[in-house]
């Protein structure tokens, strides 16, 4: 059973994982909101429908947390989230209960429910690894005492306390007891990667086809593809979508640029002939022809320009995007631009830069090979299997109840 949240940063890296284990024979059930359930049952789960807390694709009032209430404010948003789906999921569980848990770092009802019901539970992170022996608190300045930490703790002690866990002590809860951690990243890109033990999985990138994903060409005439997105969250950002027509105006690249599903295209005005506007883009698609990708440094963009040997320049507006950002720099497959005096001049230059550098050139080689050799879907699909109670080949085959 895989918990999420509809982020499509935190979904996209699960489906090859999905994929894998339905192939060897499991029976793998998702919870999955509406606009969600058409990516999960494509790749073969069978889905448990829930409502979120969490915005659309198209809600415009959705934002990141400002940066001084980020984290506080992040696990107040996912903890109110766990207090909504939970009670909505549990009684299908109840009804089948699954042999092993797989949650997102940031879902917090499957936390929940592996612990009040003793199910093996693997923790999934689909961003840079805040575990054990590396903290994003010891890495970016946390201010311990901003009210929303306060508000989150007290919360959180309701929460726990109202379903009757005094064997889960809110100060351990973002420290869950688990039979495995599964990343999707390599362990060379991972901030202390070799001080990690065998119980955190560095797997990579698990891509696989996505449903639904738009028709996408490249350029006839071989013109150099510059493929541009922010995400699907924080993406409603007109000046930038606007800078991006101006940086590459009258250049040699064809831009596939992304802006999501928040605003009407047509308000940023006509683009440049070589710019073409999409609202979502087959992003896996483009990458295969892309040159360098510039997007808001999120990691599975990250990680699946990678698998796909091409250049990144990250525009990070998060804390974690920081993080993501500062690695690119260090591990030399890419670069990295502040949002304060960013211009079209910034921007194209930077571009340029990491198309041509042989030292970025290097970096992505030896950062795909490291990709490569981690493993992906099939190595994530045998750790997987390694936490069920039953020998793998006995449960795969064992009699569907």
């Amino acid at each position: 059973m895989f918990f999420n949240i509809p982020a499509l940063g935190h979904l996209f890296p699960t489906l090859g994982v999905v994929s894998e284990l339905v192939r060897r024979g499991h029976r793998v059930s998702y919870a999955a909101t509406a606009d969600r359930a058409g990516y999960v049952a494509e790749a073969g789960a069978r889905v448990i429908p829930y409502t979120s807390t969490r915005p659309g694709d198209t809600d415009p009032a959705a934002r990141t947390p400002a940066r001084a209430e980020h984290i506080g404010r992040s696990l107040l948003n996912f903890l109110a989230e766990a207090e909504h789906t939970l009670p909505q999921l549990e009684p299908a569980l109840l009804a089948d209960p699954p042999d092993l848990v797989l949650f997102d770092r940031m879902a917090f009802a499957g936390h929940v429910y592996a612990h009040t019901h003793g199910i093996p539970a693997v923790q999934l992170w689909p961003m840079i690894v805040s575990a054990g022996p590396w903290s994003l608190g010891e890495a970016v300045p946390v201010d311990l005492t901003h009210p929303t930490l306060a508000e989150y703790t007290l919360r959180l002690e309701r929460f726990l306390a109202g379903r009757g866990l005094s064997t889960l002590p809110a100060d351990e809860f973002l420290a869950p007891r688990v039979a495995r951690h599964l990343a999707f990243l390599p362990r060379a890109f991972q901030y202390s990667g070799a001080a990690f033990g065998d119980d955190f999985g560095f797997v990579g990138p698990c891509t696989t086809p996505r449903a639904g994903d738009p028709d996408w060409s490249p350029p006839r005439d071989g013109a150099p593809v510059a493929l541009v997105s922010l995400g699907t969250l924080n993406n409603h950002w007109p000046d930038f979508y606007r800078l991006v027509f101006e940086a590459f105006a009258d250049t040699p690249w064809h831009v596939v640029l992304a802006v999501g599903r928040r605003l009407d295209p047509a308000s940023l005005g006509s683009p440049p002939p070589n710019v073409e506007v999409m609202p979502v883009v087959p992003q896996l698609s483009v990458l295969a022809h892309a040159r360098v990708f510039v997007s808001h440094g999120g990691l599975g963009g990250v990680m699946e320009g990678v698998q796909a040997g091409v250049p990144h320049v990250a525009v990070a507006r998060t804390l974690e995007q920081d993080l993501n950002a500062a690695r690119i720099v260090d591990t030399a497959i890419g670069a990295s631009l502040n949002l304060d005096g960013l211009t079209p001049g910034r921007l194209r230059d930077a571009v340029t830069r990491v198309d041509t550098d042989p030292r970025i050139a290097a970096g992505v080689a030896a950062m795909r090979a490291e990709v490569l050799a981690a493993g992906g879907a099939a190595r994530a699909a045998d750790l997987v299997e390694s936490c069920l109670r039953e020998p793998a080949g006995a449960r795969a085959l064992a009699p569907q109840g």
